[in-house]
């Protein structure tokens, strides 16, 4: 069983290195405040704080840099942040449309969200569901409540969703 927990944590860093590649360039250069939401392990946050004032925040902060909150009613106020990232949060949250709409709230310029793409019929799904996935989130969903992305890309074989919002 070590053996496959190992390929799973492999191939989520492989991943996490690809969204990285994506995610990286999409990022305005201008902007100064970032928040990252559901940012357990740190990931991003060593790539970008050399270059914006983040703000790491998860549900279950595991390090004392991340900030405890709720992504479905954030305690930051409106337009608190030039870019937020939200990466791999919504599917595992009760409301993810009351969610969509805090990140949309505390957002000032860029949205950044990705999400599994999980059609639901695909043989993927059914072989490997996440257990912590509540809900499959799909680009429909996502354009439903935030309109048209500036950007969308499926990447990782179409696995990954991964679009970009602009409020200026």
């Amino acid at each position: 069983m070590k053996i496959f927990e190992k390929i799973e944590t492999q191939m989520y860093n492989l991943i996490k290195i690809y969204r990285w590649r994506v995610v990286s360039k999409l990022l305005d250069v201008d902007c100064k405040t970032l928040l990252d939401i559901g940012c357990r392990d740190q990931f991003f946050y060593n790539r970008l704080k050399d270059r914006y004032r983040v703000t790491l925040a998860d549900h279950v902060p595991k390090e004392d840099l991340i900030k405890k909150e709720n992504v479905q009613n954030l305690t930051f106020g409106d337009k608190s942040f030039d870019i937020v990232l939200c990466q791999q949060t919504l599917e595992h949250v009760l409301d993810p449309i009351k969610a969509i709409s805090e990140l949309k709230r505390v957002t000032g310029k860029q949205l950044i969200i990705s999400v599994p793409h999980e059609p639901f019929f695909t043989l993927f799904r059914l072989l490997c569901w996440q257990k912590g996935h509540l809900w499959a989130i799909t680009p429909k969903i996502l354009k439903f409540y935030l309109d048209a992305p500036t950007y969308e890309k499926k990447i990782f074989f179409k696995r990954y969703y991964i679009a970009m919002w602009r409020f200026d």
